[in-house]
């Protein structure tokens, strides 16, 4: 079970009882499509690629920009549509990605339900074994931020295109080849980044959406530069996602920081 509030200051955060599932395990998702005169990136956030459960607040977008590598352009149109929120993009031959920021959120967790999220996300080797076990009686109090970038490239087109330069984000997730380029049964190598440096032992889990109801694939563990191999099994929409976890440094407020990335692209 988790909790999500939206308050104006963390004292106003109060503890509750709500049904599982769970906006804090949503992953966050970009999905690019091309129409005639415009590409639409598609902001989702749900368990089940690439659907979208619920709509991103406006309010909450820290960063949303196209991505080349000889600019950098700030994404400003865009409106929730349904469960979406729906940015249009014009035609751009050098943009590489699109590429989100959210503002960090607060949430609060029981502390046996800190400790399956944390066990859910491969996640122990970041915290002490109290929190692992679920035996520290406190509530967890947690401050989480998410990115998302999508890959602006068609299957057969453009595939001269290098995606494996950063986008600046905080936290994310740098493929070292041309995804598009990949065939069935092939690996595709990641690199994970946080604040510039590699993390070791990050969970990275890639999925399809026309495989697994768009759950979970596989997962692979970053290594000291920060890499991580995932096979490709499939023709298709596919993401690659991760999460860190560590101490936050406003323990007045928050106990921990968490960082959510995401990576999609086509095959």
């Amino acid at each position: 079970m988790f909790i999500e509030f939206h308050p104006s200051n963390f004292s106003e955060i109060i503890f509750a009882s709500v049904s599982a599932l769970v906006i804090l395990g949503h992953n966050l998702w970009l999905v690019a499509k091309d129409e005639k005169d415009e590409t639409i990136v598609e902001v989702n956030t749900s368990d089940s690629f690439p659907l979208s459960d619920s709509a991103v607040k406006p309010e909450r977008v820290a960063d949303f920009r196209l991505i080349s590598k000889i600019d950098s352009i700030p994404i400003t149109n865009y409106e929730i549509k349904e469960n979406w929120l729906v940015a249009s993009i014009a035609p751009n031959k050098n943009a590489c990605f699109a590429a989100l920021e959210l503002r960090p959120h607060p949430i609060t967790l029981e502390a046996e339900k800190f400790a399956g999220y944390i066990k859910s996300e491969d996640a122990e080797r970041f915290v002490a074994p109290p929190f692992v076990s679920g035996k520290t009686p406190q509530p967890q109090r947690e401050s989480y931020t998410k990115y998302a970038k999508v890959l602006l490239d068609a299957p057969g087109e453009k595939q001269s295109n290098d995606f494996s330069f950063a986008a600046g984000q905080r936290f994310e997730i740098i493929p070292q080849s041309n995804p598009s380029m990949l065939q069935t049964g092939e690996k595709l190598s990641v690199k994970v980044l946080f604040e510039g440096k590699p993390i070791t032992g990050l969970r990275v889990s890639s999925g399809c959406e026309n495989l697994n109801e768009g759950k979970y694939l596989a997962h692979a563990q970053t290594d000291e530069n920060g890499l991580a191999t995932v096979e490709i099994s499939g023709a298709g929409l596919w993401f690659v996602r991760t999460h860190f976890i560590r101490p936050h440094s406003d323990l007045d407020n928050f106990d921990w920081e968490s960082f959510w990335a995401s990576l999609t692209f086509r095959i």
